[in-house]
């Protein structure tokens, strides 16, 4: 599936409006790049919380950040910068909304129910009620879901350009 640069703008534009998440000045600074390194971070944090100190909700808490800062660095990749916490929800609703609109209706339900068990990792930060087998699905899950993200939506897909995938899992 090919999803043109304009599409994905216009998507995250939609968005950031539904949201009232308008640019600042301040968004000097805020890059693709900066999110995607950020996410790359949170790949790795999640796994070292999951796997040396046991930590489930920390684990949780990254992988969560993991998807978060994709789908910011995407985002701001196609000019909209993320401020608000409820902005992540619309920009993914917009982006497999989009992905829907191509026919792809399975990679649609998979993008949403994959950003659904990220959400639930985000709420075990804070209720730690997840086993150590659920939090190392959430994140595999996670992880798979920020790769599909940039696989899908980054800007110069055709030269496979988007953020190393690094191998941090066991």
């Amino acid at each position: 599936m090919r999803l043109k640069d304009g599409d994905i703008a216009a998507a995250v534009a939609r968005a950031l409006a539904a949201s009232r998440d308008p640019a600042q000045p301040a968004d000097d600074g805020r890059s693709s790049e900066k999110y995607a390194q950020l996410s790359m971070d949170f790949r790795a944090s999640a796994w070292r919380h999951l796997n040396e100190d046991g930590d489930l909700p920390q684990a949780s808490s990254k992988a969560w950040g993991m998807v978060a800062e994709t789908i910011k660095a995407v985002s701001a990749q196609h000019g909209g910068i993320i401020h608000a916490h409820r902005s992540i929800w619309h920009v993914i609703r917009e982006l497999s909304r989009l992905v829907g609109e191509t026919g792809d209706e399975q990679t649609q339900a998979w993008i949403n129910n994959a950003f659904r068990s990220a959400r639930s990792l985000h709420t075990n930060f804070y209720e730690d009620e997840e086993s150590q087998t659920e939090v190392a699905a959430g994140i595999a899950l996670c992880e798979e879901l920020s790769d599909r993200l940039y696989e899908l939506f980054w800007t110069d897909r055709s030269h496979d350009a988007a953020p190393p995938n690094t191998e941090v899992n066991p």
